[in-house]
């Protein structure tokens, strides 16, 4: 399938949602570690406008909405207009130097999904690029935190680690910010 034809597919799920049911997209049953290691960063805050890489040229973009959760950790709200939002919750864990997001899926039944592991970057300021840990560059690494540490470590370089998935550019704030829906 091809990046257009996936992106084309994974329209009516969020950024983050569809990091984590999108085939070649890395799945984890563990983070990169049992708890965050870094600090909040407030660069990642506030309300970002997003569209997929290599977007139909009529595609709307989503709203993401990152907040500070507790304990180091980020709150995060993805939708889409007309669409209820998707909840997540994420830390960062530092590999080689490089902040990775440890991210997963919170239900509405508080049921909780598999870690997904997003490698953001600040191009600008106000304009972050996500990519998301593809699942052929961990093929056959074991499924444990320090396995895994290693073999993305071992790839930081490498353009077959990651897959770009969208572009974002923070929004203005209104004067108090609103929690995640």
């Amino acid at each position: 399938m091809t990046r257009a034809g996936w992106f084309q597919g994974a329209r009516a799920a969020a950024v983050i949602a569809a990091a984590l049911a999108a085939a070649g997209c890395y799945e984890s049953d563990v983070p990169l570690d049992p708890a965050p290691t870094a600090e909040v960063d407030q660069a990642w805050l506030g309300t970002w406008r997003c569209l997929p890489v290599e977007a139909d040229a009529d595609e709307e973009p989503a709203t993401l909405m990152i907040r500070r959760g507790p304990e180091r950790r980020y709150d995060i709200g993805w939708q889409e207009s007309g669409k209820a939002p998707d909840k997540y919750e994420a830390f960062a864990s530092t590999v080689g130097g490089a902040p990775l997001f440890n991210v997963q899926e919170v239900k509405a039944t508080g049921e909780r999904g598999k870690w997904v592991f997003l490698r953001p970057a600040l191009l600008r300021p106000a304009v972050l690029h996500v990519q998301v840990v593809a699942d052929d560059a961990l093929k056959g690494v074991e499924r444990s935190p320090s396995a895994l540490r290693q073999a993305i470590e071992r790839q930081l370089s490498s353009p077959q680690l990651t897959m770009d998935f969208a572009v974002c550019v923070k929004a203005k704030e209104p004067a108090a910010a609103s929690p995640l829906p």
